[in-house]
């Protein structure tokens, strides 16, 4: 979510190059079995853990080119950056979106059986998939509302520095669209990282917001609400606007158990010889977002890595050293139940920043107070230090309140062509007795590729390997969880999986 169009302009010659050098090794997630003597890691029972399922192939849209991309980056075949959501009212009915066709169009697809079976439906956002004139889009999120209204919003444009938000609605489980509705009616200053939120208390109540930028050195944050169920919306007025030289990302608005509202954000700053300093923010509103309290910062995550104060170990290849697109943002869950607040992210102190593990911290105070980090993820720690490396985290939260977080990993490389790459589960149900806060109450890992996909074959944008910005993880059923991610497939097409896991 974190201003991906901006990066398109860049290294795309170069991008062209190394594509096609590394789709020499061409062996997708379906293609690929693991050697026998690979330590296997662990694994829950058939019965809980549901099929794999390639959403985005085939391409309802592989037809049309906008012309939104110059040749060389995603093909019209490749998707990338999905989110999931689940129906309060009917569990079976969950809906996924995602990036397709080289940034042309935005897919979703339902299921109404539990994620055996899916329906791709286009949303109605650009020239593609319908009248509207916008050939690009991006940065999807879904909400479900407690009635079964379904909220999906975007960011569409017509080039990279030209981007509003949209928001359509369904209320049919995903299976039609509305036209879009436009939340920021200026093309300048650029819009981007918008995340929708529907009220778990009202049904009326959405909220929108997103990050605002009109120089490369300045963001804020800008918010929008609807009182009746989509139909109209607020303008949308600046929430927080710091000074330049500094910048507030990835805003997300949270819904406590008594209606009351968190907005979560990212704050770092970038000026000239210092370091780079990254925290988390928030603000508060307890009438539903019609005011809102000041900003304050919460807690500093990464801190100073490298003299150039990029402030995180980078993702890369460990052999090649070809980067991963890596956008190292901070994400957040809270547990309806309790109002506890969880952040996970990107880190590298556990390591001594010789590469980044997936660090969790926990608030049971609003966001008043936050626990320490820990590092979560189950990487194994007796291989090489390059295959280590955990990226991509996701988060959420069951409704028997166990945590379920998920990354990327290494761990089955090795020195043979070819980067195998695997995503995860771990999970935790927190008790009095066993805290989140403690990592030895951290496991039950479940790895959700059915075998190694080969990251040195996925879609280049930039100057690296790219899956997405985020991935999906929603909670479904009293205790599970439904993923949907990015990985190559069998045809070297770098495409959206789902699997369910748990009840």
């Amino acid at each position: 979510m974190n201003n991906k169009f901006d990066e398109l302009t860049k290294s795309l010659t170069q991008s062209v190059t190394r594509r096609a050098a590394l789709k020499k090794f061409g062996v997708g997630l379906a293609g690929m079995a693991l050697a026998c003597s690979l330590s296997s890691p662990l694994r829950v029972t058939a019965a809980t853990l549901g099929p794999l399922v390639e959403l985005s192939q085939p391409n309802p849209l592989a037809g049309c080119n906008s012309g939104f991309l110059p040749p060389g980056t995603m093909t019209l075949n490749d998707a990338a950056e999905p989110f999931i959501a689940v129906n309060p009212v009917h569990q079976n009915n969950m809906v996924a979106a995602w990036i397709g066709g080289d940034f042309q169009n935005v897919i979703t697809a339902a299921s109404f059986d539990g994620g055996l079976t899916w329906q791709q439906v286009p949303l109605p956002v650009t020239t593609c998939s319908s009248s509207q004139p916008y050939p690009g889009t991006g940065d999807p999120t879904l909400s479900f509302a407690p009635n079964g209204d379904l909220y999906a919003s975007v960011v569409v444009g017509f080039s990279f520095s030209a981007k509003l938000i949209a928001t359509c609605k369904s209320t049919d489980g995903g299976r039609h669209w509305s036209a879009p509705t436009l939340m920021s009616p200026e093309v300048e200053p650029t819009n981007d990282g918008e995340v929708i939120t529907a009220d778990t208390t009202d049904a009326r109540l959405v909220y929108n917001s997103w990050t605002q930028s009109n120089v490369k050195n300045h963001s804020w944050i800008e918010f929008t609400r609807s009182t009746d169920g989509g139909q109209t919306w607020e303008p949308a007025r600046t929430l927080f606007e710091p000074q330049p030289q500094n910048f507030a990302d990835d805003p997300q608005v949270f819904v406590m158990p008594d209606g009351a509202l968190v907005m979560l954000y990212q704050f770092y700053t970038a000026q000239a010889n210092k370091p780079v300093l990254y925290s988390i923010g928030l603000l508060r509103s307890s009438d539903h977002g019609k005011t809102w309290s000041g900003p304050t910062q919460a807690f500093l995550t990464t801190p100073v890595l490298r003299p150039d104060g990029s402030g995180a170990a980078a993702t890369a290849d460990p052999e090649t050293g070809e980067p991963v697109n890596d956008h190292f943002s901070p994400i957040y869950a809270v547990d309806p139940r309790s109002g506890n607040l969880y952040v996970v992210w990107e880190e590298g102190r556990f390591s001594g920043f010789q590469y980044n593990d997936i660090a969790f911290s926990m608030s049971s105070d609003r966001g008043a107070t936050w626990s320490a980090p820990i590092r979560i993820n189950q990487t194994p720690l007796n291989i090489p230090a390059g295959n280590r490396q955990s990226f991509f985290a996701t988060v959420a939260v069951a409704a028997n309140g166990t945590i379920g977080v998920s990354y990327y990993d290494f761990r089955f490389n090795t020195p043979a062509p070819g980067l195998p790459t695997d995503y995860w589960l771990v999970q935790c149900h927190p008790t009095p007795g066993a805290p989140a806060t403690n990592p030895a109450n951290w496991g039950n890992e479940v790895r959700l590729t059915d075998s190694s996909f080969n990251m040195e074959a996925c879609a280049i944008l930039g100057d690296g390997f790219f899956l997405g910005d985020y991935f999906g993880l929603a909670p479904v059923g009293g205790g599970g969880f439904v993923a949907a991610f990015s990985a190559v497939d069998q045809n070297n097409h770098t495409s959206i999986f789902a699997r369910r896991v748990g009840q």
